[in-house]
This record gives C-alpha cells, sequence and structure tokens, in this order.
C-alpha cells in the first residue's frame, strides 16, 4: 500500500529536517559503514530500565544505611549485607556481654567461648542466604539497567552487505550491484495497521529479512530509533529510513552521509521523545555488539561464499 504525495515529504535524503530527524536512525561508523539501532530492541530496552527505576524506588528504604531514617535504624537489605559479613564480630561482642567477670573465657551460666560460639552460629547462622539475596538483588537490576536485547544492523555500501549478530549467530546478506531498491531484495516493508488514524504506520519500524543459517530460514529486524516503546521519533520515519538505505546503497556520493553527527535534538522531535530516545540508549557498561575481530573473521568468511538473496522459510512473525 502507498502514500500519497501529501503524506510524505518529497525527495527525503535531500531535506534538511528530514536528515535531521534520521540522524537519531543512521549513525556513521566509517566512511563505508552505517548503523540502523533495532527498534523493537529499544522500546524492550526501555521497558526494563523503566522496571529498574521501579525495583530501586521501592526497594530503596531496604538499603539504607542508616542515615537516611530519623531513628538511624539501618534498612533490613543493608543489615542482610552487613551480618553477612560480620557475624563473627557480632557472635563475640554477644559474648563479651554475657562473659563472667570473675570467670574468663565463659559465661554467666557456665558456657564456653567455643559451645556460645556454636550455639550461636546454630541459632543464627552465617546470613549468608539473606545477604546473597540481598546483593543478588541489586545485581540483577543492574542487569535490567544495562541488557541490550538485540543488535543494531550495519550495512557496509563498499562490500554491499548488510549483517548484525543474531543470537550469537552472524546473519548476512549481500546486494547485486546496479539496483535502484537495494531494500526490495531484504523485502524491507511498513507493517500495516488496523488503525483508522494511522493506517499506513507513519510511526512503526521498517521491517526487514535477513538470512538466519542456523535455522536456514529469514528472520524479522524491525529498524529505527523510537522513543517510549514502539513509536518511531517522527511520523513517515519508516518510509524515510527506506528511501535513505537506498539511497546509501544506490547512490556512490549521498550528500546527506557527511550530515549525519552528534544525536542533537531535531527540530521537529518533541523534547520529551528525545529525552526517552537517549533513556533507552542509556548504558553503564560498555556494549560490544560488533567485536571487530570476530566480525570482520564473520564477514570474510561469508564474503568466500556470498548469499546474495534469502532463503525459501521464513520464521513467522505478527
Amino acid at each position: 500500500m502507498s502514500l500519497t504525495p501529501s503524506e510524505l515529504i518529497p525527495n527525503p535524503t535531500e531535506n534538511p529536517d528530514v536528515i535531521e530527524a534520521l540522524n537519531l536512525s543512521i549513525t556513521k561508523v566509517d566512511d563505508d559503514v552505517i548503523e540502523i539501532p533495532h527498534m523493537t530492541a529499544m522500546g524492550a530496552n526501555t521497558f526494563f530500565k523503566m522496571v529498574f527505576i521501579a525495583l530501586m524506588l521501592g526497594s530503596a528504604a531496604a538499603y539504607n544505611p542508616g542515615w537516611f531514617s530519623s531513628n538511624g535504624e539501618p534498612g533490613v537489605a543493608y543489615k542482610s549485607i552487613h551480618r553477612m559479613f560480620t557475624w563473627e564480630e557480632s557472635f563475640k561482642r554477644s559474648f563479651s556481654s554475657a562473659e563472667d567477670p570473675n570467670n574468663p573465657g565463659y559465661t554467666r551460666s557456665g558456657r564456653s567461648y567455643d559451645e556460645f560460639m556454636a550455639g550461636m552460629l546454630d541459632r543464627h547462622g552465617r546470613g549468608i542466604g539473606s545477604g546473597l539475596f540481598a546483593i543478588g538483588f541489586l545485581l540483577a537490576t543492574w542487569i535490567l539497567l544495562n541488557i541490550a536485547i538485540a543488535n543494531p544492523v550495519r550495512i557496509d555500501r563498499k562490500r554491499r552487505i548488510m549483517y548484525t549478530w543474531i543470537h550469537g549467530q552472524f546473519a548476512c546478506i549481500q546486494f547485486p550491484s546496479n539496483i535502484d531498491q537495494p531494500m526490495q531484495v531484504v523485502e524491507a516493508h511498513v507493517p500495516m495497521r488496523d488503525k483508522a488514524n494511522d493506517l499506513y504506520n507513519m510511526t512503526g519500524p521498517l521491517n526487514l529479512w535477513l538470512p538466519y543459517p542456523k535455522k536456514n530460514k529469514n528472520v524479522i529486524v524491525s529498524l529505527g530509533a523510537n522513543h517510549g516503546l514502539f513509536n518511531a521519533m517522527v511520523l513517515g520515519q519508516p518510509y524515510y529510513l527506506q528511501d535513505f538505505l537506498n539511497d546509501y546503497l544506490a547512490n556512490p556520493n549521498p550528500k546527506w552521509l557527511d550530515q549525519l553527527g552528534p544525536k542533537r535534538k531535531p527540530k521537529y522531535v518533541h523534547p520529551l521523545n528525545y529525552l526517552l530516545f537517549h533513556f533507552s540508549r542509556l548504558q553503564f557498561l560498555p556494549q560490544f555488539p560488533f567485536k571487530k575481530r570476530k566480525t570482520e573473521k564473520a564477514i570474510e568468511a561469508f564474503m568466500k561464499n556470498p548469499r546474495t538473496k534469502l532463503y525459501d522459510e521464513y520464521v513467522p512473525y505478527r
């Protein structure tokens, strides 16, 4: 289903406003390689970061070391972690308070130091279970903040390939030369909606297929920057993105390529949406979706027998 000319800006690769908006969806890696984010992954990353914030806010009191409570009492998780590392000192202090001053080494009830410590350990334990649970909870929430659901996709116009890593498997396809619409090779399309107010899915992803050698089938990849969970940064983004990718592979010198740069806020992107865009990309741990040596080795192996078309079977999706 095609859009009427009035719904899209003509010649988008020459329009500075469209280029500015698509700068959020296209990253220039070098002179011959660009990178496009996985839209579904960005939405999932946003969701997990929201869960992280909710968990951290909900558990903040439990990890309070006593600085922010009126009575100076530490939180239950903080006490569990502290006890796991200081249980022996705590038991020794208890013995000192129970020790008979007239009979050093024994309690007032006549129990020796070793008997007292064994009894305390038997009754109270070392607190390892609760301490590890408290630490594990922190680590789990930290993983939610730094998790990356899926890798972006890269296009190398010098070698005319599109590739990514999917579950540790290298997925790649080579585009034939002298073709005006290279994205037709990967069956790039915008999934339609049944909504009267957005029938053409102007805020959706650009979907395309990539060969997945592990299953000898094609898998769907959704491209484009988004804000929130599953909304494109600007109206018509998937259609513009398709034009830009076609132009990148078909045009030997796309002028818009030199205009890509830092991810500044475009004129027609709402400030809150721009904030959510960066929120989904927030990472405190380094991510290496394309390890240089591993990726180059995979590309070299692929180029010995390049695949230039999709498989006959597809992994179903909705």
